[in-house]
Protein backbone atom coordinates (compact mmCIF):
# COMPACT_ATOMS: atom_id res chain seq x y z
CA UNK A 1 0.00 0.00 0.00
CA UNK A 2 2.79 2.41 0.91
CA UNK A 3 4.52 1.70 -2.39
CA UNK A 4 1.27 2.29 -4.27
CA UNK A 5 0.78 5.81 -2.93
CA UNK A 6 4.46 6.64 -3.10
CA UNK A 7 4.42 5.70 -6.78
CA UNK A 8 1.29 7.81 -7.18
CA UNK A 9 3.01 10.74 -5.50
CA UNK A 10 6.09 10.39 -7.68
CA UNK A 11 3.90 10.11 -10.78
CA UNK A 12 2.35 13.48 -10.04
CA UNK A 13 5.56 15.09 -8.80
CA UNK A 14 4.29 15.18 -5.23
CA UNK A 15 6.39 14.95 -2.08
CA UNK A 16 4.04 13.42 0.48
CA UNK A 17 6.21 14.67 3.34
CA UNK A 18 5.12 18.18 2.34
CA UNK A 19 1.42 17.34 2.58
CA UNK A 20 -0.40 17.29 5.90
CA UNK A 21 -3.74 15.76 6.82
CA UNK A 22 -6.24 17.64 8.98
CA UNK A 23 -9.02 15.58 10.59
CA UNK A 24 -11.70 17.40 12.61
CA UNK A 25 -13.09 14.83 15.04
CA UNK A 26 -15.95 14.70 17.50
CA UNK A 27 -16.72 11.49 19.42
CA UNK A 28 -14.98 9.42 16.76
CA UNK A 29 -13.07 6.90 18.87
CA UNK A 30 -14.56 3.97 16.92
CA UNK A 31 -13.37 5.16 13.52
CA UNK A 32 -10.48 7.61 13.85
CA UNK A 33 -7.89 4.97 14.70
CA UNK A 34 -8.47 2.94 11.55
CA UNK A 35 -8.40 6.12 9.45
CA UNK A 36 -5.04 7.24 10.87
CA UNK A 37 -3.51 3.80 10.38
CA UNK A 38 -4.67 3.77 6.77
CA UNK A 39 -3.20 7.21 6.13
CA UNK A 40 0.13 6.22 7.68
CA UNK A 41 0.05 2.93 5.78
CA UNK A 42 -0.28 4.86 2.56
CA UNK A 43 2.81 6.96 3.20
CA UNK A 44 1.83 10.01 5.23
CA UNK A 45 4.07 10.70 8.21
CA UNK A 46 2.39 10.38 11.60
CA UNK A 47 3.38 13.85 12.79
CA UNK A 48 1.79 15.40 9.69
CA UNK A 49 -1.56 13.79 10.51
CA UNK A 50 -3.27 16.41 12.66
CA UNK A 51 -6.40 15.35 14.55
CA UNK A 52 -8.38 18.19 16.09
CA UNK A 53 -10.54 16.70 18.84
CA UNK A 54 -13.42 19.13 19.12
CA UNK A 55 -14.39 18.56 22.75
CA UNK A 56 -15.16 14.85 22.46
CA UNK A 57 -16.49 13.08 25.54
CA UNK A 58 -15.14 9.71 24.43
CA UNK A 59 -11.59 8.47 23.81
CA UNK A 60 -11.02 10.13 20.43
CA UNK A 61 -7.91 12.06 21.52
CA UNK A 62 -6.43 9.06 23.33
CA UNK A 63 -6.90 6.73 20.35
CA UNK A 64 -5.34 9.21 17.91
CA UNK A 65 -2.46 10.07 20.21
CA UNK A 66 -1.65 6.46 20.96
CA UNK A 67 -1.17 5.76 17.25
CA UNK A 68 1.18 8.72 16.95
CA UNK A 69 -0.87 11.41 15.23
CA UNK A 70 -0.55 14.98 16.44
CA UNK A 71 -3.61 15.79 18.55
CA UNK A 72 -5.04 19.24 19.20
CA UNK A 73 -7.80 19.12 21.77
CA UNK A 74 -10.52 21.71 22.30
CA UNK A 75 -11.75 21.76 25.88
CA UNK A 76 -15.33 22.02 24.64
CA UNK A 77 -17.19 21.53 21.37
CA UNK A 78 -16.51 24.63 19.28
CA UNK A 79 -17.78 23.52 15.88
CA UNK A 80 -16.29 21.82 12.83
CA UNK A 81 -15.15 25.08 11.29
CA UNK A 82 -13.27 26.09 14.41
CA UNK A 83 -11.58 22.67 14.48
CA UNK A 84 -10.57 23.02 10.84
CA UNK A 85 -9.15 26.47 11.44
CA UNK A 86 -7.00 25.17 14.30
CA UNK A 87 -5.77 22.38 12.07
CA UNK A 88 -4.97 24.83 9.29
CA UNK A 89 -2.99 27.02 11.68
CA UNK A 90 -0.96 24.05 12.86
CA UNK A 91 -0.26 22.90 9.31
CA UNK A 92 0.91 26.40 8.41
CA UNK A 93 3.18 26.44 11.49
CA UNK A 94 4.73 23.20 10.21
CA UNK A 95 5.40 25.03 6.91
CA UNK A 96 3.63 22.39 4.86
CA UNK A 97 2.71 23.12 1.26
CA UNK A 98 -0.73 21.56 1.12
CA UNK A 99 -3.19 19.67 3.27
CA UNK A 100 -5.78 16.97 2.80
CA UNK A 101 -8.92 17.33 4.91
CA UNK A 102 -11.28 14.44 5.52
CA UNK A 103 -13.88 13.46 8.07
CA UNK A 104 -13.15 11.21 11.02
CA UNK A 105 -16.21 8.98 10.67
CA UNK A 106 -14.78 6.72 7.96
CA UNK A 107 -16.99 7.90 5.10
CA UNK A 108 -14.00 8.90 2.95
CA UNK A 109 -11.74 6.39 1.21
CA UNK A 110 -8.03 7.04 1.55
CA UNK A 111 -7.45 5.09 -1.67
CA UNK A 112 -8.99 7.98 -3.63
CA UNK A 113 -6.28 10.46 -2.62
CA UNK A 114 -4.51 9.88 -5.94
CA UNK A 115 -7.40 11.69 -7.66
CA UNK A 116 -6.73 14.75 -5.50
CA UNK A 117 -3.01 14.63 -6.26
CA UNK A 118 -3.62 14.50 -9.99
CA UNK A 119 -6.22 17.26 -10.02
CA UNK A 120 -4.04 19.31 -7.66
CA UNK A 121 -1.46 19.70 -10.41
CA UNK A 122 -3.79 22.26 -11.98
CA UNK A 123 -5.96 23.58 -9.17
CA UNK A 124 -5.21 25.20 -5.79
CA UNK A 125 -8.34 23.82 -4.17
CA UNK A 126 -9.65 20.35 -5.02
CA UNK A 127 -13.04 19.23 -3.71
CA UNK A 128 -14.19 15.63 -3.65
CA UNK A 129 -17.63 15.40 -5.26
CA UNK A 130 -19.91 12.67 -3.94
CA UNK A 131 -21.21 11.71 -7.35
CA UNK A 132 -21.25 7.94 -7.04
CA UNK A 133 -23.38 7.60 -3.91
CA UNK A 134 -25.28 10.91 -4.13
CA UNK A 135 -28.67 9.19 -4.05
CA UNK A 136 -27.70 7.27 -0.92
CA UNK A 137 -26.75 10.39 0.99
CA UNK A 138 -28.93 10.85 4.09
CA UNK A 139 -31.89 13.10 3.29
CA UNK A 140 -30.86 15.91 5.64
CA UNK A 141 -27.33 16.07 4.26
CA UNK A 142 -28.67 15.98 0.69
CA UNK A 143 -31.00 18.95 1.21
CA UNK A 144 -28.39 21.06 3.01
CA UNK A 145 -25.70 20.22 0.46
CA UNK A 146 -27.80 21.01 -2.61
CA UNK A 147 -28.98 24.30 -1.14
CA UNK A 148 -25.58 25.53 0.01
CA UNK A 149 -23.90 24.41 -3.22
CA UNK A 150 -26.34 26.48 -5.28
CA UNK A 151 -25.91 29.59 -3.13
CA UNK A 152 -22.11 29.39 -3.00
CA UNK A 153 -21.93 28.80 -6.76
CA UNK A 154 -23.80 32.07 -7.23
CA UNK A 155 -21.77 33.99 -4.63
CA UNK A 156 -18.41 32.67 -5.79
CA UNK A 157 -19.33 33.02 -9.47
CA UNK A 158 -18.08 29.48 -10.07
CA UNK A 159 -20.01 26.24 -10.22
CA UNK A 160 -19.39 24.10 -7.12
CA UNK A 161 -21.40 20.84 -7.16
CA UNK A 162 -20.60 19.67 -3.62
CA UNK A 163 -19.64 22.59 -1.42
CA UNK A 164 -20.18 20.70 1.86
CA UNK A 165 -17.80 17.86 1.00
CA UNK A 166 -15.18 17.59 3.74
CA UNK A 167 -12.74 15.66 1.52
CA UNK A 168 -10.38 18.24 0.02
CA UNK A 169 -6.87 19.13 -1.04
CA UNK A 170 -6.00 22.71 -0.10
CA UNK A 171 -2.93 24.68 -1.12
CA UNK A 172 -1.91 26.57 2.01
CA UNK A 173 -1.15 29.70 0.03
CA UNK A 174 -4.94 30.18 -0.11
CA UNK A 175 -5.09 30.36 3.66
CA UNK A 176 -2.28 32.93 3.72
CA UNK A 177 -4.39 35.27 1.63
CA UNK A 178 -7.93 34.78 2.94
CA UNK A 179 -9.22 34.95 6.49
CA UNK A 180 -11.83 32.51 7.70
CA UNK A 181 -14.21 33.88 10.32
CA UNK A 182 -16.88 31.23 10.85
CA UNK A 183 -16.74 28.32 13.29
CA UNK A 184 -19.30 25.73 12.23
CA UNK A 185 -20.45 23.82 9.16
CA UNK A 186 -20.56 26.96 7.01
CA UNK A 187 -16.76 27.30 7.21
CA UNK A 188 -16.23 24.88 4.33
CA UNK A 189 -18.56 26.98 2.17
CA UNK A 190 -16.84 30.17 3.32
CA UNK A 191 -13.48 28.79 2.21
CA UNK A 192 -14.80 27.92 -1.25
CA UNK A 193 -16.46 31.29 -1.79
CA UNK A 194 -13.46 33.32 -0.63
CA UNK A 195 -11.01 31.19 -2.61
CA UNK A 196 -13.08 31.61 -5.78
CA UNK A 197 -13.43 35.36 -5.28
CA UNK A 198 -9.67 35.63 -4.70
CA UNK A 199 -9.01 34.07 -8.09
CA UNK A 200 -7.86 30.62 -7.00
CA UNK A 201 -8.71 27.74 -9.28
CA UNK A 202 -11.14 25.15 -7.92
CA UNK A 203 -11.13 21.62 -9.29
CA UNK A 204 -13.12 18.51 -8.52
CA UNK A 205 -12.48 14.80 -8.29
CA UNK A 206 -15.14 12.09 -7.86
CA UNK A 207 -15.24 10.29 -4.52
CA UNK A 208 -17.24 7.53 -2.92
CA UNK A 209 -18.89 8.52 0.35
CA UNK A 210 -19.61 5.54 2.58
CA UNK A 211 -22.68 6.08 4.75
CA UNK A 212 -23.16 3.51 7.48
CA UNK A 213 -25.79 5.07 9.70
CA UNK A 214 -23.34 7.45 11.39
CA UNK A 215 -24.85 10.40 13.21
CA UNK A 216 -24.87 13.77 11.49
CA UNK A 217 -24.09 16.75 13.72
CA UNK A 218 -25.69 19.24 11.35
CA UNK A 219 -28.51 21.13 13.09
CA UNK A 220 -30.95 22.12 10.34
CA UNK A 221 -32.40 25.32 11.77
CA UNK A 222 -29.30 26.66 13.51
CA UNK A 223 -26.83 25.84 10.75
CA UNK A 224 -29.16 27.10 8.02
CA UNK A 225 -29.49 30.43 9.82
CA UNK A 226 -25.71 30.62 10.19
CA UNK A 227 -25.26 29.89 6.50
CA UNK A 228 -27.81 32.53 5.48
CA UNK A 229 -26.07 35.05 7.74
CA UNK A 230 -22.75 34.31 6.06
CA UNK A 231 -24.30 34.58 2.58
CA UNK A 232 -25.92 37.94 3.42
CA UNK A 233 -22.55 39.31 4.57
CA UNK A 234 -21.00 38.29 1.26
CA UNK A 235 -23.81 39.97 -0.68
CA UNK A 236 -23.51 43.12 1.43
CA UNK A 237 -19.84 43.38 0.49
Amino acid sequence: MVLTLLKSGLKYGVDLSRIGVVIPAYNAEKTVGALIRELVGYGFTKDNVIVVDDGSIDGTAEVAGKIGAEVIKNTKNMGKGFALRRGFERAAAKKLDRIITLDADGQHRVTEISGFLETGLTYELVIGTRVIDQDRMPFLRNVVNRTTSLVISLLGQAYVPDVQSGYRLINLKILKKIRLKTNNFQTEAELVCKAARSGYRIGFTPITAVYDGERSYIRPMVDTIRFINMAVRFLWR
